[in-house]
């Protein structure tokens, strides 16, 4: 009989196993997916989350995309590990916004580099999401592996979310000190880190419920036996 708490668990590990992925491809491939936008009209965030005609740039972990409201659309730059803002001035005609300064590109260019930590924690979620299938499946050691990756995993979508806000709240204050035009928006790439951090921290408890009352509920052969059937 296959247990609930496994299938659960096998579930549990799958989503939280896309999430990441999502998050660690996300903006320039899943381009509504993305870590922080930075507003390039005139406002606050609030303003600018109300107003959506407003050009920006959005932020992700290989890359940028950006629309300037001129007609052309979305475009986004190469994927590539630590990018540099200034490349946005192929898509701009002049100089760069002030949201894109020398300052805020210079802790853009060096926290980029490490939103490569989203794709070494999707890459161990992946494991675990393999050893859970083959716990489900009834492999042997898989359960306590599954366990031990899974909570591996929930480490690093845990570390990736706490480096999420101190970036994006060091970007904030990087344009917020360009002066009154523009705004930061934290983007929804954080929400689903959380979402998955938390489905990781719950799998862990999920299999070792299982593996407890699996000890404990007498097998159908052993009643059998007994002569209760």
């Amino acid at each position: 009989m296959v247990s609930w708490n496994k299938v659960l668990g096998l579930a549990s590990v799958a989503a939280a196993t896309a999430l990441l992925g999502m998050v660690a491809f996300d903006v320039p491939y899943f381009k509504s997916v993305y870590f922080l936008r930075i507003d390039l009209g005139n406002g606050t965030a609030s303003t600018a989350l109300a107003n959506q005609t407003n050009p920006f740039v959005d932020l992700g972990a290989l890359g940028f995309c950006t629309d300037l409201k001129d007609g052309k659309g979305l475009q986004c730059s190469q994927a590539h590990v630590g990018y540099n803002l200034s490349e946005a001035g192929k898509f701009i005609n002049g100089s760069l916004p002030p949201q894109l300064s020398a300052s805020v590109n210079a802790v853009a260019s060096n926290l980029t580099k490490v939103l490569v930590l989203h794709i070494v924690a999707f890459g161990i979620a992946l494991i675990s999401f393999a050893l859970a299938l083959l716990a489900f499946l009834g492999a042997p050691l898989a359960d306590c592996c599954s366990s031990c990756f899974c909570g591996f995993a929930g480490s690093a979508a845990f570390a990736v979310f706490i480096f999420d806000i101190a970036f994006f709240e060091l970007i904030k204050k990087r344009v917020q000190q360009e002066g009154n035009s523009g705004a930061a928006i934290m983007g929804n790439a954080l929400y689903l880190t959380l979402v998955a951090w938390l489905l990781l921290f719950v799998t862990p408890i999920l299999f070792l419920i299982g593996r407890c009352c699996g000890c404990c509920l007498p097998s159908p052969s052993s009643n059998h036996k007994g002569g209760k059937w």
